[in-house]
């Protein structure tokens, strides 16, 4: 009375002016923590006076309150954690659906429909969840929504029991984790398909040679997917002429890696592309590898379609090895003309002296084997410093062309020819004799007026010397001792007056016998 609430005040004057009783409810105290409640009755009696009675209702107030408080907050929990809440009698047939809803349906139309035919359940998972006598966590089981679409609900659910202890239903939530469990096997089938990539580029990238690239790819795509393989690559040179290497199987998917390899339109602008097949090959899918660097390859692959058919993760598995195998084919042609380049002369286009010394070396064991014999010739331009002097480098230069261009046409399979440096030539005859070696060195002698008209003077003194080393079966050589003995054979044909030919001397190599030769 003496802070004159105006809760209280209002109740008095109330009483006062209408001469009956007046009850209500009041709030003593600012902060929440210390407030009072009371149910206060004012009576008026005895004329001008009023009777005041209070009922201190501060505990009953505060346990209303926390009990609003729980179960707005267990709303707001289920409304979180659950798409809907449900309850279920005896019967399997929902007898409360929060208010919501759900899968399309609202709770008016849920309640009193049996969950198992509503929801299109099998009957193992309705009396798992909406027939449970156990308590279930976070179960999956598939169902309908209204539209008659696939779902998959996640339920927690625990039985209802009566006073007497008998089942009397089930009561949980659910939540449709339909697109989560999609994205997660999305995800999964996207990091399965990454590193069955990573391992299939793995052993493209071991691979150096593209049939060895296609063949590791094909077989290693073949195993992934449960199918029949092929594969077929195309070269092309510079004169525009296509080679085609295949799969070492002749079946009717090789022809068909072949017809998609040859096919108008497979030059495209894309690295890679992926195709599915027509007519009697719809069962077949086909990825190209777009022309880069003179080549391109097909992969085709079959299978029996009408009981698994191609599915999207397949294709763009095989998309991407398809762009990881345009990648390594390009690679390997590069490094293929790189290791040409190393070994190859710029200036005539005979293998230089590094590579011709290395075949060599394989010749020479073979025929210390074979016992059979080889000569070297070492080949040297007279006068050459004069046309060079006189008629210029440019002029020098067409000589050299000139006679890279016919060693190479006047030599047989099997032979070598190599520009070992400056106007220095080197040829290794294969299985050739003294006899023979002559007879190619004069053949050499014989073409110096197509020298002296590429020089662009007829009349020049430009000619050429050789030396002749013949193998030495008896004992172990290398290139560079086969080509010492002709060099200085060379040397001698120099000294006598040039445009000569002279045959290596017999040669002795002490520490050095070969003793498969010795009897």
């Amino acid at each position: 009375m003496g802070a004159r609430d105006p809760d209280l005040r209002g109740l008095i004057f109330s009483a006062a002016a209408c001469g009956a009783p007046v009850g209500g409810r009041i709030t003593l105290g600012e902060d929440e923590a210390d407030h009072q409640a009371y149910e206060v009755q004012v009576t008026p009696f005895g004329g001008d006076h009023l009777l005041i009675t209070a009922r201190d209702v501060t505990f009953e107030t505060n346990l209303t309150r926390a009990l609003l408080k729980s179960r707005d907050l267990y709303k707001d929990l289920m409304h979180c954690s659950a798409d809907f809440g449900w309850e279920t009698d005896a019967h399997g047939t929902f007898s409360y659906v929060s208010p919501m809803g759900a899968l399309g349906w609202s709770a008016q139309d849920m309640n009193g429909r049996s969950a198992q035919s509503l929801l299109k359940l099998a009957p193992e998972d309705a009396s798992i969840v909406f027939s449970t006598r156990i308590p279930q966590k976070a179960t999956k089981v598939r169902a309908a929504n209204k539209q008659g679409e696939s779902v998959l609900l996640l339920v927690s659910c625990v039985p209802v029991f009566d006073a007497q202890g008998d089942w009397r239903g089930a009561r949980g939530v659910a939540r449709d984790i339909t697109r989560e469990h999609e994205r997660d096997k999305a995800l999964k089938l996207d990091q399965a398909r990454q590193s069955l990539l990573a391992r299939i580029v793995l052993d493209i990238r071991t691979e150096a040679d593209p049939l060895e690239i296609l063949s590791s790819a094909s077989a290693a795509a073949a195993q992934a997917l449960r199918t029949d393989k092929a594969w077929a690559l195309r070269r092309r040179d510079a004169d525009n002429e296509d080679t085609i290497n295949r799969s070492p199987e002749d079946t009717p998917l090789v022809q068909l890696a072949i017809k998609a390899l040859e096919r108008p339109g497979h030059e495209s602008d894309e690295d890679a592309f992926v195709e599915l097949g027509q007519g009697d090959h719809a069962n077949c899918l086909i990825a190209s590898a777009g022309l880069a660097q003179g080549i391109s390859a097909t992969l085709a692959f079959s299978r029996d379609t009408m009981t698994e058919p191609w599915r999207a993760h397949e294709v763009e598995l095989i998309h991407g090895i398809a762009g990881h195998l345009a990648i390594a084919l390009k690679q390997a042609e590069m490094m293929r003309k790189l290791r040409i380049l190393s070994r190859v002369d710029d200036m005539t286009g005979l293998l230089n002296r590094r590579a011709l010394f290395e075949e060599m070396e394989k010749r020479l064991g073979h025929q210390k084997r074979s016992r059979r014999q080889g000569c070297f010739l070492f080949i040297d331009l007279d006068y050459f410093k004069q046309v060079n002097d006189r008629l210029g480098h440019a002029a020098g230069d067409a000589v050299l062309r000139k006679l890279g261009q016919l060693m190479r046409e006047q030599s047989r399979v099997g032979d070598l020819e190599g520009r070992i440096g400056g106007d220095e030539f080197g040829l290794w005859l294969e299985d050739t004799d003294l006899a023979g070696a002559h007879h190619k060195a004069h053949s050499l002698l014989a073409l110096v007026p197509n020298l002296r008209k590429a020089a662009g003077d007829p009349a020049s003194p430009l000619s050429m010397s050789i030396g002749i080393a013949q193998t030495a079966p008896e004992f172990i050589e290398t290139p560079d001792m086969l080509a010492d003995a002709a060099d200085e054979a060379l040397y001698k044909a120099k000294k006598n007056g040039r445009s000569t030919i002279v045959v290596a001397e017999p040669r002795s190599y002490p520490g050095t016998p070969d003793t498969n030769s010795q009897g």
